[in-house]
């Protein structure tokens, strides 16, 4: 029974995230990245999914996999914040209402306070690709041994 509650769990929290990103007024190529990010977020989750109710031997390659999509789902994201501090030209998508103890909020607001709003968006880039990097070459090799 738990098993299937996971599935639906899973399959609600990728349905109400991506209309959530649909519903805001992104442009194309910020739209496709987040959409990107949330999607792999989602094939973590059921890569995780598969690992922890597989039966096979194999088990461990499912949840190998998605601790892989799940570090390249998060990097991507911070290249989406990245991107689209850089496209707006401003920072202040980054900050909340109020004051925040919330790092990403403080370097949004220190960036805005001093016109470094592109270069916050290039450390957020490189950062997400530092994240992803090993998630990628894990992928590549896979699909390189496929073929």
């Amino acid at each position: 029974m738990t098993r299937y509650f996971f599935a639906i769990f899973i399959t609600l929290v990728t349905l109400i995230l991506n209309a959530a990103v649909l519903s805001e007024s992104l442009s194309g190529v910020t739209l496709i990245i987040s959409l990107l990010a949330i999607n792999a977020f989602s094939l973590s989750l059921i890569l995780f999914w598969l690992g922890g109710y597989s039966r096979t031997p194999s088990k461990a390659k499912y949840l190998v996999l998605g601790h892989a999509a799940l570090f390249l789902s998060v990097g991507v994201g911070f290249i989406t914040l990245g991107y689209h501090a850089i496209e707006a030209q401003s920072c202040l998508f980054l900050m909340n209402d109020g004051d925040s103890k919330n790092l990403i909020h403080k370097a949004g607001l220190w960036a805005t306070e001093n016109s470094y709003c592109p270069w916050l968006g290039v450390s957020l880039m490189a950062f997400g690709l530092f994240l992803s990097w090993p998630s990628l070459k894990l992928f590549i090799g896979i699909q390189a041994k496929g073929a």
